[in-house]
């Protein structure tokens, strides 16, 4: 068995969980797609369900990973870095739009999975961080007031991008994210205003 063959595991259990959720992503169908053995998970893993685990959090830091990096240029200044990672949070939800869905159920099963909640809360607690990381310079700039508390906004912060996530995938009929995106970025550049 080589490296090679972890990848396949990783990307066909991610692709049997896109397809048939994760009660879909059964030992079987992934070392099928894999084109491996049984035994693979187990190797490389030790369960299915740390396999199932790493695939869905390697899936959500691909998804994320563009605007965590934004986060961290510091040849931006706090409020540009913010804005852009909104701007690349929303590309990158344009991008995956279909697996929104996918996204709304490994959360849900996570609670069932501790594998699975523990590496969710993994990729969530270092996007919090960043996050929070930003609020606190922004208040350090004077742009945010001294109420905010940097590690609750950048959580509801958080909570707010699920939710459009929520929204959308299940409500056609109500608002794109684009123009939820750009409402919240309008909030923020006013609550500057009103600081001034």
């Amino acid at each position: 068995m080589t490296s090679d063959t972890r990848r396949r595991l990783v990307d066909a259990a991610w692709e049997c969980v896109r397809k048939g959720g994760t009660t879909g992503a059964t030992s079987r169908a992934i070392t099928t797609a894999a084109e491996a053995n049984l035994g693979a998970i187990t190797y490389y893993f030790g369960s299915k369900d740390a396999l199932l685990a790493e695939a869905v959090g390697e899936a959500i830091e691909v998804l994320v990973r563009p605007a965590l990096r934004v986060l961290q240029d510091e040849a931006l200044d706090p409020v540009s870095r913010l804005l852009k990672a909104v701007t690349q949070l929303q590309e990158a939800y344009e991008q995956a739009a279909d697996d929104a869905p996918v996204y709304l159920e490994v959360l849900i099963q996570s609670r069932r999975q501790p594998e699975l909640q523990r590496r969710v809360s993994e990729v969530f607690g270092e996007i919090r961080a960043m996050l929070s990381q930003q609020m606190a310079q922004l208040q350090a700039a004077e742009f945010l007031p001294d109420w905010v508390q940097p590690m609750a906004m950048a959580g509801l912060l958080l909570a707010v991008a699920q939710g459009v996530v929520l929204q959308t995938a299940i409500d056609g009929a109500g608002p794109s994210h684009a123009p939820m995106a750009d409402q919240f970025a309008r909030l923020l550049l006013a609550s500057r205003a009103e600081r001034r």
